[in-house]
């Protein structure tokens, strides 16, 4: 399964070089020296687009071949300023995968979760993600045909959240349902992660467009998220369930990844990080204020599940622990939004992300505590975005 991971807008303070190895020095279990090649942004344009106008999310590893409407996302909001024509190659990509499911009534306006396998998930996170693209793209380039997408787009958020209308809801509470099939067959939890991540697409589409419609669910989102989706250790929720037939809303119905059978809640490290950094855009500073409070990082990175009560790791007895990399690039931009860094701090998440840099320009996106890479090297574009973003910052 395509892993997800998020967007929003970033900044950063900056730490000079030799401060920054100085510190990583510290860092027992990613110091290591920077990698010389290509970039991150060649590595995209030489492995990662393929004919189809679209990006693969992973390079090596299980899931290589799987062209991703969302890495595509990602690729075209890091390619807008440095690889104009390939961005706009990949905004041409989405527009024609968005237009085969326009004969599909639930369908139309997304995209599949994966272009290229017979799955056919439609996800409202793939379609925030997407609009939010095309917006950067009709900016950059004054054509109207990505403010259509995105248009397009954002009508299939504003169909998945009408839960009621299909049946899945007994309120909507302001925010999408996880996904529907080509068949019709919803998937009615409300997961975070990348939906809050990217709910500002609304607002930007709303302003440009002067859409009250997308503002109106904007707002009602946000009003709900802010109230909602915090739980009482700090941590955010994974999911709501509203089960099936579904109930009235009830607090208790918010769930974590997981429970495990001696009854601990088991979060996802990346999944908490983006609903972070979309709580953090949406207002929600004492949430994250919280958040920073529960997480605990090792040396500056991120254990990939984590404790929902304590902030530390969370695996099960006799699983391998590892680190989830876009964690602590993740970690680090939520840490210079909200002004918390200390330049330690950034020195060893930086050094985190600089370790799992490869010699084509990607990142290896898991490291085990013993030091080996997860799944087979596997370089995820994802990774790379935020790594980017973190090393960047200014």
């Amino acid at each position: 399964m395509i892993r997800k991971a998020f967007v929003g807008s970033l900044a950063g303070g900056a730490i000079g070089a030799s401060a920054i190895a100085a510190r990583a020095a510290r860092s027992a279990l990613f110091h290591g020296r920077d990698v010389p090649g290509p970039t991150f942004t060649e590595w995209i344009v030489a492995h990662q687009v393929t004919a189809n106008g679209l990006c693969r999310y992973y390079r090596f590893g299980p899931h290589a071949r799987e062209e991703s409407p969302l890495a595509t996302a990602y690729a075209i909001l890091h390619l807008v300023d440095k690889e104009p024509g390939v961005a706009r190659k990949l905004g041409n990509g989405l527009i024609a995968l968005q237009a085969s499911s326009s004969g599909n009534r639930r369908c139309s306006g997304g995209v599949p979760s994966i272009a290229n396998d017979d799955s056919r998930l439609y996800y409202a996170s793939d379609a925030l993600a997407c609009a939010e693209a095309q917006i950067a793209l009709y900016r950059a380039t004054h054509r109207d045909r990505y403010l259509v997408s995105a248009r397009r787009f954002i009508a299939f958020v504003r169909s998945m959240s009408d839960g009621v209308g299909a049946g899945m809801f007994v309120e909507n509470v302001g925010l999408p349902m996880q996904f529907v099939s080509w068949a019709g067959d919803y998937q009615n939890d409300v997961v975070l992660d990348g939906v809050l991540l990217f709910w500002h697409a609304l607002l930007s589409f709303a302003k440009l467009a002067g859409d009250s419609a997308a503002r109106d669910l904007y707002e009602r989102g946000r009003r709900f998220v802010l109230a909602k989706v915090q739980a009482p250790s700090g941590a955010f929720y994974d999911h709501y369930d509203p089960g099936y037939p579904p109930l009235p809303y009830a607090d208790s119905r918010w769930r974590f990844y997981k429970t495990e059978p001696d009854g601990r809640r088991i979060a996802v490290g990346d999944s908490m990080l983006m609903a972070a950094l979309g709580v953090q855009r949406l207002g929600g500073e004492a949430m994250v204020e919280r958040f920073f409070r529960f997480l605990q990082p090792t040396n500056g990175a991120v254990y990939a599940y984590v404790d929902a009560a304590t902030g530390g790791p969370g695996f099960a007895a006799g699983d391998k622990p590892y680190f989830d990399i876009v964690d602590s690039a993740l970690y680090g931009v939520l840490l210079h939004r909200a002004g918390s860094a200390d330049e330690e701090q950034i020195a060893a998440l930086r050094a985190v992300v600089k370790r799992a840099r490869t010699k084509d320009g990607g990142y290896r996106w898991g490291r085990h505590v013993d030091g080996t890479w997860v799944q087979d090297e596997a370089e995820a574009l994802v990774t790379g975005f935020w790594a980017q973003r973190l090393l960047e910052a200014s």
